[in-house]
């Protein structure tokens, strides 16, 4: 059905000046599009303004800022608990060096949401920092520390390779993914070592109750666009109610097919066919993103785009 994890991400913002500007110092190329009344209102965006596909030199992944009021509702609230259910709840990003990456972040207008710790998943030792802005966007920074990275190439930071959704129950949402394609190929139940729990802000619950489930999927087990799931089983917190449409922050993550319309007899046909948001047909979007395509909601809130694979 599917050979490929997400190819965009697509946010709302009333800062796209300021993600602009971090994107361009990192390298990343910018296409300026304009916005149909047909996407503004697929993606709860203001069509007077143009969308802003940024591509970074790997041209992996793109990101698409698509401008929305200030007073705009976040999909998020900024002061929500880290493992708090409902919707995306970041993007993830290498780099090279956690100290650098939060003085440049800084810069451009993120703020530290949970200090670069250290932790040990398996044999892969990273350190770890979440950081968010006033769309609240959450972004994961992660450095590699051992053992190290090995084909994969960038200058300070990476492009988007992951994106982690918090959930309720982690084998609900792989039930509903499997239909897109998507396959689990990490899995972890239990404690975080190290540091790990100050990362999720677990450190506060005794060790014994503070294990999180984990699992990574994507179609051809690969890092490169992958989604990630994370549930709490312990502590578990009520779930956001996330608007399918409109909003602002982490709108959408788009994921390319080569039939998208065998992709949505299969989501109509199966138990999640209440869970599409947006019926599948021909849609003037910008970029890549354009034609045929339908959106979907994730257990809880997710949104995820499909559209026609071109060539």
């Amino acid at each position: 059905m599917r050979e490929t994890g997400f190819s965009h991400v697509v946010i709302t913002t009333a800062n796209a000046l300021q993600l602009g500007g971090f994107f361009a110092a990192l390298g990343w190329h910018q296409h300026s599009m304009a916005l149909s009344a047909d996407a503004a209102a697929f993606w709860g965006a203001d069509a007077t303004q143009a969308a802003e596909c940024w591509v970074p030199p790997s041209g992996a992944c793109e990101v698409v800022l698509l401008a929305v009021a200030s007073t705009t509702p976040v999909l998020r609230p900024l002061d929500c608990a880290v493992t708090t259910p409902g919707g995306l709840f970041d993007i993830n990003m290498r780099t090279w060096d956690s100290d650098w990456a939060r003085d440049f972040l800084q810069a451009h207008g993120w703020w530290e949401l949970v200090p670069a710790v250290a932790w040990q998943f398996g044999e892969v030792h990273t350190s770890e920092g979440l950081y968010i802005q006033d769309d609240g966007i959450v972004m994961a920074v992660m450095q590699r520390l051992s053992p190290p990275l090995e084909g994969i190439e960038f200058d300070r930071m990476s492009d988007v390779f992951n994106s982690t959704q918090m959930v309720s129950n982690v084998e609900t949402t792989l039930a509903f993914l499997k239909v897109l394609g998507f396959e689990r190929f990490i899995d972890h139940a239990g404690p975080l070592p190290g540091e790990g729990p100050r990362v999720l802000q677990l450190e506060h619950h005794p060790a014994e109750t503070a294990g999180i489930h984990l699992s990574i999927a994507h179609p051809e087990a690969t890092m490169s666009g992958s989604i990630e799931l994370i549930d709490v089983p312990e502590h578990p917190l009520s779930c956001l109610s996330v608007p399918s449409t409109g909003g602002r922050g982490l709108r959408a993550l788009a994921i390319p097919c080569h039939d998208v319309a065998e992709t949505f007899a299969a989501v109509s046909d199966s138990e999640w066919s209440a869970q599409i948001c947006q019926p599948l047909t021909e849609r003037d979007l910008p970029g890549l993103l354009g034609g045929e395509c339908f959106s979907v909601t994730a257990p809880d809130g997710g949104r995820l785009d499909l559209y026609q694979l071109t060539q």
